[in-house]
């Protein structure tokens, strides 16, 4: 992987390492750049593991404050960007407790962010 990629770069590279029909990956970054990435994934329960759940546990948590999530989507099969949003019932309301200032996700469109 090449570490000059900005957070949307990383994101879509990332994603292709889900196994997952759509394919999803989140990217933390800060003032200081990039400090967290994960992807969806069957999870260990086989329940599914979202892409926000997994880079926030996988963050320095004295950084997650204030940063900015960035979660791009894809299709397997056809490559198609998908809308990415944080789903209302999971993700979003993990994503504001930890205090993840933005958000950026990929649309059919380009991106779209919002303020949490």
């Amino acid at each position: 992987m090449h570490k000059n990629l900005d957070a949307r770069a990383l994101a879509e590279n990332l994603s292709r390492r889900s196994d997952c029909g759509v394919q999803v990956a989140a990217v933390l970054s800060d003032n200081y750049g990039i400090f967290a990435w994960g992807w969806n994934s069957i999870g260990p329960d086989s329940k599914g593991l979202h892409a926000e759940k997994h880079v926030i546990a996988r963050a320095n948590r004295k950084r997650i404050m204030g940063s900015k999530l960035t979660v791009f989507g894809r299709r397997k099969k056809s490559g198609g960007i998908v809308f990415a949003r944080p789903c209302e019932k999971l993700c979003l309301p993990l994503v504001i407790k930890r205090g993840i200032a933005v958000v950026e996700f990929s649309t059919k469109s380009g991106w779209e962010s919002f303020n949490t």
